[in-house]
């Protein structure tokens, strides 16, 4: 699509370095309507994240290119405001909505075309890797390039398709894994969906049964009292996340029982001194996410990515975040979270999960993720194995801090019963990718540095 526009042309954003399109949901603004700079004028979906595109100047729209539910690759336009852009920058910041004069040349539709948030290096000036480079995720120097491993990573097996067709082929009954796509990698698009809709089923596909139960109540529950509750896009999404994960890794849990009396006093005096500057408190989260990274750099094949014929091991740690929201589970990622004290973990934590949310997400800040910690301890829970987070090879679960009765050894040597406060650690790990004593050798290595905490080396 290259409409001949002479205004400032609003692009679908970029959005990441693995986004390669977005789907219009609703025009908050018409044809002939005034904006001002900042106010949103459409809401936009990815496979990532649902967000709001705000107008980069103030005037009046005068055309729309894309209508709602339509899926424009990133780069392209969706709507024009009148006058010669001067009110909005030429280049705007990569990962956030902005405007391009339609005279400059559009970026590649991979949304590599600037160095994402927190990355490193510019893919559009360098050269194109070698394929071996860039099937492990790096440039033709060595050096870690994001556009490559998006194209790794993208690569992997399992369905792709736009959020416009994921919802046409719920509402039309079309299995997905039947449908051969059109789209840049085999993605999935609309119009593929439709035709496969039309087409009918595919003969060796089971018969579809003759006596549903009505608006899909289960048989029998016909006289249940009940509600139905749509359910929403990012459930749906997390749904369809989960359930790949466990189709494609072989899950396994180890387990490892932590005695966080050394972190508990390094906190403790980390707060009091944090305490006169007005600085927020520390939970525990942030220490065991320090020692996680420090394990991470001795366990590279755990901060890994498995496809089968090879491993991308990855050359730093982005540390996904999963956070509780109204909307359900995010997992937002602090960039380079290896090179991050504690308390700078903390600040990245804390600032995430507000943004998560307050829905201020962008889909940068859940893309790249290259290994995951799940915190249900926040909510109670006493046992933490969960399912990875794909296309990553392990997760680690925290559960809460229990005071338990727990054997120690005196000064003198000898054994004693004491109260200590234990966390129960759960690695799960992609069996195909890992063995049992590499996972539980990296829990081991985290355990090590949580009971032996010295806060000038992490902190």
């Amino acid at each position: 699509m290259s409409p001949a526009a002479t205004g400032t042309v609003v692009p679908m954003p970029h959005m990441g370095v693995s986004i390669e399109e977005g789907t219009v949901i609703a025009w908050h603004k018409a044809v002939g309507d005034a904006v001002t700079e900042g106010e949103v004028i459409c809401e936009i979906a990815t496979d990532k994240v649902d967000m709001e595109v705000e107008a980069p100047a103030a005037g009046t729209i005068t055309a729309i290119f894309a209508e709602a539910d339509a899926v424009v690759p990133v780069g392209e336009a969706i709507c024009e405001l009148d006058g010669d852009g001067s009110g909005a920058s030429a280049a705007t910041d990569e990962g956030s909505p902005g405007a391009t004069p339609r005279e400059e040349p559009e970026a590649d539709a991979s949304g590599a075309g600037g160095a994402s948030r927190g990355v490193p290096g510019d893919p559009s000036s360098a050269s194109a890797p070698s394929p071996e480079r860039a099937a492990a995720g790096r440039d033709q120097h060595g050096g870690f390039d994001p556009a490559a491993a998006a194209d790794a990573v993208t690569s992997l097996p399992g369905v792709l398709a736009s959020p416009l067709a994921k919802r046409i082929a719920s509402e039309r009954g079309v299995d997905l894994d039947a449908v051969q796509g059109t789209g840049k990698r085999g993605r999935i698009r609309k119009a593929d969906v439709i035709a496969a809709a039309e087409a009918g089923p595919a003969p060796s596909k089971p018969a579809v049964p003759t006596a549903a139960p009505a608006q899909g109540i289960p048989a029998g529950y016909e006289g249940v009292p009940h509600e139905v509750v749509p359910t929403s896009r990012v459930r749906q999404a997390i749904a369809e996340h989960m359930v790949r994960s466990r189709q494609t890794a072989a899950h396994m849990t180890t387990e490892v029982d932590v005695d966080l009396s050394a972190v508990v006093r390094a906190r403790t005096e980390l707060n009091k001194a944090r305490l006169a500057p007005g600085e927020p408190k520390l939970s525990f989260l942030p220490f065991i996410a320090r020692a996680t990274c420090a394990a991470l750099g001795e366990h590279p094949d755990m901060n890994a990515t498995f496809q089968g014929t090879q491993t991308i091991r990855w050359g730093r740690v982005n540390l996904g975040i999963a956070v509780d929201t109204e909307a359900g589970l995010l997992v937002p990622v602090i960039p380079d979270a290896g090179s991050l004290t504690a308390p700078a973990i903390g600040a990245a934590i804390a600032d995430l999960a507000a943004r998560a949310r307050d829905k201020k997400l962008v889909p940068d800040d859940l893309a790249g993720g290259t290994f995951t910690i799940s915190n249900p301890g926040s909510v109670g829970a006493v046992s933490a194995p969960a399912i990875i987070n794909q296309p990553q090879v392990a997760i680690l679960g925290v559960p809460t801090i229990q005071r338990r009765p727990w054997v120690v050894t005196d000064p003198d040597g000898e054994e004693m019963i004491a109260i200590r406060p234990i966390l129960r650690l759960a690695v799960t790990f992609d069996h195909r990718a890992v063995d049992g004593a590499d996972a539980t050798r990296f829990a081991v290595a985290i355990k090590d540095r949580l009971e032996s905490w010295q806060t000038e080396a992490y902190a």
